[in-house]
């Protein structure tokens, strides 16, 4: 029994139990912001528009039908469950389910790579409650739904990765994550470069002897994956590109989209946000109310600060290059984010930077490393307690 207990896997199960029922008990009311179920139904009839969604939905209008703007991803994901109990299928709760699996996973990654078991607990701890995650997958709308299934499937890759690199499985993680949110399909080139000496041995110099089978099982999820989102969108919109956001009624009217969707002057506002953005210290009572225009990675999840000490090797530099690939994608965005706790567009890129600051510790936590994983925990319970009974501001 000892033995049976001390496997990873074991504690990854526990934890993943633990942190669904943190996550349904944080928020115990169903999201209203529910397109997935909703479009997962209109799936199953055949169609690809809402009919007659609340007006409270964002959604695009073409040609008299609503659509969904973001891509169906988590709506397939929801398709068994919405046929079997239809659009009473609460959102939140696969959005909980999904945290928690993207926690369990995010603890093997840690035992790959830590070797005491008293180590990978500390990263279990660490990707269940000490990230923004907790909040998303608590939260469960849509938008906060899609960034969870994002972790989710990238930290398969990066697991996948740093084992045994079977190149279906790292690029179906890849094209999942772009089903869920586009910009995540900028993670791709992780997979690529750290899986170069299985697909050129030889370097990139030996042409003769790249494996094309493995580069081509890698490759081709994720172009499936853009072809079956060129289709959707040619279906809606008689264009394989995504046209649903810019199609929005008034969304040029809008402030933050000043230069269009896409801008580099938009990129200082995302750094503020990022970097910058602190807690509101009131005169009166809680006294301290969280903004909820976004706060601070550091603060949010001061341990990936670790992510900075890794050595840089091809791996390292791979995971980087990932990051740095999605955040150049989503700091040209008008719109920050808003409307979240922490800065949930950086949640796309979390397995990769859990790597990377794993890399940073070596083979042992540090004691250092405990408290900043204490310290985001208390600051992540602090947001979703304080977002739960209203202590915002705006």
């Amino acid at each position: 029994m000892r033995a049976q207990t001390a496997r990873p896997e074991v504690w990854a199960v526990a934890l993943g139990v633990v942190a669904f029922a943190v996550y349904v008990a944080t928020y115990a009311q169903p999201t209203p912001f529910n397109h997935y179920v909703l479009l997962a139904d209109a799936f199953l009839h055949g169609r690809t528009d809402l009919v007659d969604p609340p007006d409270y939905l964002e959604h695009t209008t073409f040609r008299g039908r609503h659509y969904v703007i973001p891509p169906p991803g988590p709506a397939l994901v929801l398709l068994p469950a919405v046929a079997v109990f239809g659009t009473t299928v609460d959102q939140s709760r696969f959005a909980a389910l999904a945290g928690a699996v993207a926690a369990a996973l995010a603890l093997l990654v840690g035992a790959r790579l830590l070797p005491r078991r008293s180590d990978y607990l500390w990263v279990g701890v660490l990707a269940a409650f000490g990230t923004i995650v907790w909040h998303m997958a608590a939260t469960g709308s849509t938008w906060l739904f899609a960034h969870v299934l994002v972790v989710t499937a990238l930290t398969v890759g990066v697991l996948e990765a740093i084992g045994r690199q079977r190149p279906a499985l790292l690029g179906a993680a890849a094209a999942a994550a772009f089903l869920c949110r586009q910009p995540a399909v900028m993670t791709f080139p992780f997979f690529v470069l750290v899986t170069l000496p299985r697909w050129a041995p030889g370097g990139l110099r030996a042409l003769r002897r790249l494996d094309l089978g493995y580069l081509s099982r890698l490759v081709a999820p994720v172009a499936g994956a853009l072809t079956v989102n060129g289709l959707y969108n040619w279906v809606r919109f008689g264009t394989v590109a995504d046209v649903a956001n810019p199609l929005r009624p008034g969304i040029f009217d809008e402030p933050w989209f000043a230069q269009g969707l896409f801008h580099w002057s938009y990129i200082p506002r995302h750094l503020e946000i990022l970097f910058l953005k602190l807690p509101v210290f009131v005169a009166e009572p809680p006294y301290v109310l969280v903004p909820w225009t976004g706060l601070a990675l550091w603060l949010s999840t001061p341990v990936f600060i670790y992510a900075l000490r890794a050595r840089l090797t091809r791996e390292t530099a791979a995971a980087w290059l990932g990051v740095l690939g999605v955040l150049l994608v989503v700091f040209t965005y008008g719109n920050p984010g808003i409307s979240q706790f922490g800065y949930r567009f950086a949640s796309d890129v979390y397995p990769l930077l859990l790597l990377l600051a794993l890399r940073g510790m070596g083979e042992r936590v540090p004691t250092l490393a405990k408290g900043l994983i204490l310290v985001g925990v208390l600051v992540n319970a602090w947001g979703v307690v304080w977002m739960r009974l209203g202590w915002v501001a705006p």
